[in-house]
């Protein structure tokens, strides 16, 4: 039956694909990632139903081993899901760089250990400890992947309270039920493995049908759509609130971009990037790049341009002997042309026609001092 649900699984997400390359769809890697443990679960099942109807002795043999396989190949889908969540592709690689480091420590370090007690290295010995170490190391990356969530969902608990407190629940208690199963099969207990397998097709079918389910109308209907345009339905109220909630939380978003820019003046970097920028006030870019449009009415390039021409303005009018080429390094440009463009943009003259006009200002400022 495992092998029939997640063949099947693996086959909708294709067809999703295969649906949405019309309108130019690329799925990313974690997406990617999803099919492919779907399609390694099935198949996995699929070779022990063989060798249990076949009955072939190899499964006994490597009992263990394959224990721990099913244990990280079912962790796998639901890392898949939750990684494509982090909007960062910073924190993205910093998590695969931690997990392949995690791998190889652990693997290293297995093999001294096993060389140590069994006074040698054995093919056996490195194909079972292949098996240990693949587990433990994405039971450690489940646990790190819940920490890196569970402190970006604070920012969004106010929206999505029960949603996203059943979804931190749940991504706290897969790992966890992973290394109990882990620990109980090393000290030969398997049934509680067996229930975590059991236990996991069900919450896969779930998120599954959602990610299928997410793009089209079909879910709800034309009737709900209709009932949304009456304004005393109770649709229409609902989602009346809903937009208020949306609107209040991308102000929030707005007032934490502001006060992080002009608190740690982030725009004096010249690599200042959206994900760098979400990451560092608890968001995503789609939010960042709302908030920006609907309270700002520019995009993530203008609004981060406007703040370093005024901090070029303002560095200016505090040392007038600067060149503009100073200007440009103190306030996060890459080069005099993008200086040029974005003073253009948001003053409306090239740089050095408002450094002229502001020291001739500067200029007749003391000349009046003076005389007076």
């Amino acid at each position: 039956m495992a092998t029939v649900v997640y063949y099947v699984a693996a086959s909708l997400l294709l067809a999703k694909v295969r649906v949405k390359s019309v309108l130019h769809f690329s799925p990313s890697i974690p997406f990617k990632s999803l099919i492919f443990s779907l399609l390694a679960l099935g198949t996995i099942y699929c070779l022990r139903a063989i060798i249990i109807y076949g009955r072939y002795g190899i499964l006994y043999n490597f009992l263990k081993e394959d224990y721990y396989l099913r244990i990280t190949l079912t962790s796998l889908p639901l890392y898949c899901i939750s990684f494509s969540s982090i909007a960062s592709g910073q924190v993205r690689k910093m998590l695969l760089k931690r997990s392949l480091l995690f791998l190889t420590v652990f693997f290293l370090l297995y093999l001294i250990i096993a060389g140590i007690v069994q006074k040698g290295i054995t093919p056996g010995l490195l194909f079972s400890g292949l098996f240990h170490v693949l587990c433990l190391a994405c039971t450690v990356s489940g646990f790190m992947l819940f920490f890196v969530l569970n402190k970006t969902l604070k920012n969004h608990s106010e929206l999505r309270t029960k949603e996203i407190g059943s979804f931190r629940a749940l991504m706290g208690f897969l790992p966890a039920m992973s290394l109990s199963a882990y620990i109980l099969v090393l000290a030969g207990i398997t049934w509680p493995a067996g229930i975590f397998f059991a236990v996991f097709v069900p919450v896969h079918l779930f998120f599954i049908m959602a990610i299928i389910m997410k793009d089209t109308t079909l879910v709800y209907g034309g009737r709900w759509v209709e009932e949304t345009q009456i304004p005393n339905s109770t649709a229409w109220h609902d989602l009346q609130e809903e937009c208020t909630n949306e609107n209040h939380f991308r102000l929030d978003i707005y007032n934490r971009i502001k006060k992080y820019l002009e608190k740690e003046q982030a725009y004096k970097s010249p690599t200042l990037t959206r994900d760098e920028l979400a990451a560092n006030i608890g968001t995503n870019i789609t939010y960042v790049s709302r908030s920006l449009n609907e309270y700002a009415g520019m995009n993530f390039k203008q609004f981060i341009n406007a703040y370093r021409v005024k901090h070029a303005q303002d560095y200016f009018r505090k040392h007038p002997e600067a060149r503009l080429i100073e200007l440009c390094n103190e306030s996060g440009f890459r080069s005099l042309t993008a200086l040029n463009l974005a003073f253009r943009a948001n003053v409306g003259m090239t740089p050095g026609e408002w450094c002229r006009m502001e020291l001739q200002k500067i200029n007749k400022e003391n000349n009046h001092e003076k005389q007076q």
